[in-house]
């Protein structure tokens, strides 16, 4: 029984493996015109991996803890990261900015992904107008809970290396019940996580865009996690909350450290109450490192 209960959620992750190398990152979006989401940036990490990414400060970016992680979970160079901001439409020539610290959330469980977070500061200081144009302004991060079947959006690109730039796009989501999500993965929500789900089949996140930030009353909400099945199921997407976070990102400002690139802690096993929700979040950690290689 335990064995059949698991094939769907494998299922979703060779979906969106094997269309992580293809177009689009964000499936059924429409164009985002600019200043509509003026605190969303791209990010490529090294020469293979794209992830999506919010400005919090002048010289503060927010996105998940997988995106900082290699797939052996060794903290990134901050000399791998190049942040395109500013723009709403990216390819080969978009001017880039570097990152010279990287935060990731000390307690992010890449086996379970409770806690996936993290910050990243940019070597120089981002000016920001007083209207959001050109593209680029800090998020206003949302401090209470957003209830289900909530109106929300998430956002991101559709480009990839070789290929013509393509419009920033957003996509209308919805926050998806907590008691669906979590039979949907096999009881691995846990309360610092939610759900969103777009109305239509052919509609969905994809892995490029993880992240990438959810947007309900025009705040930032969540940081796009996992589940992503880019429209071919209907799978909901996990985000991390970020009113769960919010002292901790406030506490990443000040930070005099800098961490360097090579093995993290091993997270413990806090998040898995069973034998089997530990099973399942071996399985997801398993095909993740194929995502990220």
């Amino acid at each position: 029984m335990a064995t059949t209960e698991r094939i769907p959620r494998i299922t979703w992750l060779i979906a969106a493996i094997q269309t992580a190398d293809i177009n689009p990152f964000l499936a059924g979006g429409i164009p985002s015109p600019i200043g509509a989401h003026p605190a969303h940036i791209g990010i490529n990490i090294g020469q293979n991996v794209f992830c999506g990414g919010t400005i919090l400060n002048q010289n503060h970016i927010l996105t998940s803890g997988s995106c900082v992680l290699d797939g052996q979970n060794n903290l990134r160079a901050a000399g791998e990261f190049l942040l395109r901001i500013g723009v709403i439409t990216i390819d080969a020539t978009t001017p880039w900015m570097g990152v010279i610290r990287v935060f990731v959330h000390p307690h992010y469980n890449p086996f379970t992904f409770e806690n996936d977070i993290a910050i990243l500061r940019t070597n120089g200081d981002m000016t920001f107008p007083v209207v959001a144009t050109p593209h680029m302004a800090p998020a206003e991060l949302i401090d209470r809970i957003v209830p289900e079947n909530a109106a929300c959006e998430v956002v991101g690109w559709n480009w990839l290396p070789g290929t013509p730039s393509m419009n920033l796009q957003q996509l209308g989501v919805t926050v998806y019940p907590r008691t669906a999500c979590q039979t949907m993965f096999q009881g691995m929500i846990r309360d610092s996580m939610m759900c969103a789900a777009a109305a239509q089949a052919n509609q969905g996140m994809c892995v490029a865009n993880r992240g990438g930030g959810l947007y309900c009353n025009g705040r930032l909400t969540g940081v796009a996690s996992f589940g992503f099945g880019c429209a071919a199921n209907s799978t909901a997407t996990v985000f991390t909350q970020v009113r769960y976070h919010r002292q901790w990102i406030q506490q990443q400002f000040g930070r005099a450290d800098n961490p360097g690139p090579g093995p993290t802690p091993m997270p413990g096993v806090d998040g898995a109450t069973s034998l089997k929700q530990s099973a399942v979040a071996f399985l997801l950690a398993a095909m993740m490192v194929i995502l990220l290689r």
